[in-house]
Order: structure tokens, then C-alpha cells, then sequence
């Protein structure tokens, strides 16, 4: 009774566990998963970056990253640097277009040319008629300020630009464009050429492409749609 009574005063029993060991790990574990699904539950309106953000801390904290293949930084959702890219460029691409639709507003020029946003790019469509008599691929000079205004207000920032020429589907066959395709090739080119001659734009950094009549805009079913098609586009990377 004596032994028994000393045992139990020595506070042996007490350093004996009483669970198993993996059960603090798992407990940790819910009680993370349990937070993280409440302050989901809690949000009104779920924040795209900052979801992103809070599944990045509860993948580190369940210790999933360092057995995971990484993905490269455009591949991955959780990456809020990227993100903050993204968006910036956005902006900047917003900001060159205003500037440009303000300038097309300002010269009256609505109805002869458009600027636009599309897959992060920006297009500036022009009708041919302004640049380009029929059938010819020789730049008019009272339209060519026209080129150095948008060469000033955004090429500078421009990362690669693309002149494209197109026509309506009527047949051209001269001795100097045997088809609508060599027609659009020399449109473009000679916009390329005065942008690079006149303007100082690297020649690395912008180059052309000839449509000819197949990538339209609308039907080539009438007059207005053909004057329509015929145009030269610039698109620009930013």
C-alpha cells in the first residue's frame, strides 16, 4: 500500500501519453481546414486575389508545396506577383487607347478610323480610302500625318507591331498586282516603310501581312460592305 500510495504522488502516471502521437498532427489539421472554410463562408463577395493568395498559405501550411511539381509562373493560379502583372498591363494598354481614341475624336476622323482592345492588344482599323487610292498601293500625302500621330502616341511603348492590309473580294489583275494578296502585301508595306523611313520605328520591331480579301469583316455583299473590308489594320503588342 505504501509502494502504491508513492507511485502515485511521484506524478509518474502523468508523463505516460494519453493519445496517440499522430493525433495532434491530424487535430492541427482540421482545425486548419475548419478556419479556412469559415473565412471563406464569411466573405459576401469572393476576392479573386486574395483567394488565391489564402490557398497558397494553406498549401504551405499543409505541407503540400514541397511535394508538388511547381509550375512556371504563367502556369500558376496562385501567383499574386503575376497577377499584379497582368493587370498593370491592362492599365497600360487601357491608358494607350484612350489616348488614341481621343485623338481620332479630336481630328473628326470616327467614321474613317476605329482603335480597339482584343486579346490584350490594341487594333487601329483603317479605311483604305484614306491612305490609298483604287486599285493603288501609293500612300496619299494629305493623310500621312495621320501615321505620325499614332507613331507619336504609342508606338514608343510598343513591343511588336503588325500592319495588316485587306480588300474587298473583287478580282484585281494588273501587270503590278496580279491578285488582291499582292495588293494587301504592298498596302502594308508601304506603311510598314514610312513608318520606319519617317518615323525612326526599329524595323526589328514591326513587321507585314497581306490578306487580300479573306479575312473580311462583314459580308462583300454591297458597296458599303465592300468599302467596309477594305482597310489596313495595325495591331500592337504592349
Amino acid at each position: 500500500m505504501a509502494d502504491e500510495f508513492k507511485k502515485r504522488n511521484t506524478g509518474d502516471d502523468d508523463d505516460m501519453p494519453t493519445s496517440p502521437a499522430w493525433m495532434a498532427t491530424f487535430s492541427d489539421m482540421m482545425t486548419l481546414l475548419m478556419c479556412f472554410f469559415i473565412l471563406i463562408m464569411s466573405f459576401s463577395t469572393l476576392e479573386l486575389d486574395k483567394f488565391k493568395m489564402a490557398m497558397g498559405s494553406l498549401q504551405g501550411a499543409l505541407g503540400v508545396l514541397g511535394t508538388q511539381k511547381k509550375l512556371r509562373p504563367e502556369q500558376s493560379w496562385f501567383s499574386p506577383s503575376a497577377t499584379t502583372m497582368y493587370s498593370m498591363q491592362q492599365k497600360s494598354v487601357l491608358e494607350h487607347l484612350e489616348k488614341l481614341q481621343s485623338v481620332i475624336k479630336k481630328n473628326e476622323l470616327e467614321d474613317q478610323v476605329d482603335a480597339y482592345m482584343a486579346d490584350g492588344e490594341v487594333y487601329i482599323e483603317i479605311r483604305d480610302s484614306m491612305l490609298f487610292g483604287g486599285g493603288s498601293a501609293d500612300l496619299r500625302p494629305n493623310y500621312l500625318k495621320l501615321l505620325s500621330i499614332i507613331s507619336k502616341t504609342v508606338f514608343k511603348d510598343a513591343k511588336s507591331i503588325v500592319v495588316e492590309g485587306h480588300t474587298d473580294n473583287i478580282p484585281i489583275q494588273t501587270a503590278q498586282y496580279p491578285s488582291n494578296w499582292e495588293l494587301s502585301m504592298h498596302r502594308a508595306l508601304q506603311v510598314v516603310k514610312y513608318f520606319v523611313d519617317k518615323t525612326g520605328i526599329d524595323p526589328a520591331m514591326v513587321s507585314a501581312a497581306g490578306y487580300g480579301e479573306h479575312k473580311p469583316i462583314v459580308p462583300n455583299n454591297s458597296a458599303k460592305n465592300r468599302a467596309i473590308n477594305r482597310r489596313v489594320v495595325l495591331k500592337m503588342k504592349l
